[in-house]
């Protein structure tokens, strides 16, 4: 009797492809440190975006007060006298508010608000007019100044 002749495991031996598992863990490690490092800088370029948001509504009331204080004797504290249906910035980002108004100033405030209260050293924003030409552009609890830059131009 004879046998079959058989061929060698060698020839029929499989070739696996594709990633192990220490090359995926290694590589989801390096993605969660880029991520970690990435993400806290995205953020605080969206809340300088954010910022003209705020700025963008100051110096709208800004042209309003003036608009309004050609026809009358003082600026005004009331935002629906100068035309604003609501106290929110155009993207609602921020809360506007008239602190002061007297006949020959005023000071106008933006507060952030949701994700963009984060901001924390440029919250709030504030404009003020002083005199008949002197315009001074304040961020967080300074009321004079802008030490965190948040009024760049």
């Amino acid at each position: 009797m004879t046998r079959p002749y058989r061929q060698s495991n060698t020839q029929h031996r499989q070739r696996y492809t594709g990633w192990t598992l220490s090359e995926l863990l290694i590589s989801l490690a390096l993605m969660s440190v880029l991520a970690a490092l990435a993400l806290p800088v995205y953020q605080q370029q969206q809340r300088q975006a954010r910022r003209g948001d705020g700025q963008a509504a100051l110096v709208q009331l800004q042209m309003d007060q003036a608009r309004w204080r050609s026809t009358n004797d003082s600026h005004t504290t009331i935002l629906s006298a100068l035309g604003w249906t609501s106290d929110r910035s155009a993207q609602g980002h921020y809360q506007i508010s008239i602190t002061e108004a007297t006949a020959d100033s005023y000071t106008v405030e933006a507060v952030a608000l949701g994700g963009q209260a984060a901001d924390r050293d440029c919250n709030p924003l504030r404009l003020s007019w002083q005199g008949s030409a002197t315009t001074v552009f304040s961020a967080g609890p300074e009321t004079d100044s802008d030490p965190a830059r948040c009024w760049r131009r």
